[in-house]
């Protein structure tokens, strides 16, 4: 489907789920898709998820943008503090999501790779069913399926389990890949993170550590790294920002890589290179 209709599809079913929404939920701006949330103007911005290997990108994780409103230069996060209650967050969180599948629907050289989204705590708690069931039809119309999703799903350790547990099922039944985000930021439970089973574990910046102070950081990746594995989820560490910490992280034996040193958030992909097979000997 065209991205003008697309567009005027997602705007008029919007209007129906959030009577507030604008009119125009979303725009066309020189080729990119931009969504309205009151006074706010927003974008998606895309940063290269890396093989071990640093030289082969398999996918990409998409960050909000503010472009024009009151939010313009701070965090993603602060842009959630808008919703007036957990119906409007709800929205919000759904129309990032969609924002940034029609944009990565627009990235010609994605052939193969995956794209990372980031659901709202807030979301987790408000749903109490269906995960993944109304994302799953936006993303039909957009041509994508849930296998070609990564969904991170940020836990502080202490929230209750149930509810945590029963989102994620939902979200799995539905062929959706799950991260736990920022893992080691308040709690390093191994056993939590057993009865979660995601499929990719993301470690807080934190424990990669400073460039100069890497030894602590080299000890603790190390021990970490083997025992997620032991779990049968893919450790990915984020923020490396200097060749040191690069080593540190394959030295840990980490599966994905991630922060400026291989791209910082870009309006564009990545393109997508696929390993070439190797010639059988003659």
């Amino acid at each position: 489907m065209p991205l003008t209709e697309l567009v005027h599809y997602f705007n008029k079913r919007n209007q129906l789920a959030c009577p507030s929404a604008p009119e125009q939920s979303f725009v066309i701006s020189e080729g990119r898709v931009r969504a309205r949330f009151g006074s706010m103007l927003l974008g998606t911005l895309f940063q290269p998820v890396m093989a071990r290997e640093g030289d082969r990108v398999l996918g990409h994780e998409a960050h909000l943008e503010v472009l024009e409103g009151d939010a313009v230069g701070l965090s993603p996060q602060a842009v959630f503090l808008d919703a007036r209650d957990d119906a409007e967050l709800v929205h919000l969180d759904r129309l990032a999501r969609t924002l940034h599948a029609l944009n990565f629907l627009q990235e010609r050289n994605q052939h193969g790779g995956f794209l990372s989204l980031n659901v709202h705590p807030q979301h987790l708690r408000t749903i109490r069913e269906h995960h993944g069931h109304v994302f799953e039809s936006i993303l039909a119309r957009c041509g994508l399926t849930p296998d070609r999703i990564v969904l991170e799903v940020s836990d502080d350790g202490f929230e209750a389990l149930p509810g945590l547990l029963r989102a994620i099922a939902g979200y799995r039944e539905r062929g959706y890949r799950i991260a736990i985000d920022n893992f080691g930021r308040h709690t390093s439970d191994l056993e939590r993170l057993e009865t979660l089973a995601p499929d990719v574990v993301k470690l807080d910046r934190s424990l990669i550590g400073h460039s100069g102070h890497l030894s602590l950081a080299r000890k603790v990746m190390t021990d970490l790294v083997e025992e997620i594995r032991r779990l049968g989820a893919q450790v990915a560490c984020q923020c490396i920002e200097h060749p040191l910490q690069l080593d540190v992280a394959r030295d840990a034996g980490v599966d994905w890589l991630q922060g400026y040193l291989f791209g910082q958030p870009s309006t564009a992909c990545q393109p997508i290179v696929r390993p070439r097979r190797r010639r059988a000997a003659a």
